[in-house]
């Protein structure tokens, strides 16, 4: 994320997640589809909870994973706008 995101993002109402055969699908009421998550967008997702800043989500990771290079944060930024594009997320 480039520069400081202070948004508080949370799970749209009614989304939820299924773990299927091992694969994390999103499943939101209004869509007749499911989302499938990667093992790190389903980190991130988790993460948003309401409370926490975007901000404050990408140090979290970048505290979990310290040898990662320096453009994660971009990464978590990039996975925050497509979950909530897809509707999987919402601004508080």
């Amino acid at each position: 994320m480039k520069g400081t995101d202070h948004r508080v993002l949370a799970p749209a109402a009614g989304v939820f997640i299924e773990v299927i055969e091992g694969e994390c699908l999103a499943c939101h009421p209004e869509h007749t589809r499911a989302f499938y998550l990667n093992p790190s967008a389903a980190l991130i997702w988790g993460l948003c909870d309401g409370i926490r800043s975007t901000d404050v989500i990408c140090q979290m990771i970048q505290q979990g994973y310290p040898e990662a290079p320096t453009s994660l944060c971009d990464d978590v930024g990039e996975t925050l706008v497509r979950l909530e594009e897809c509707g999987l997320l919402v601004a508080k």
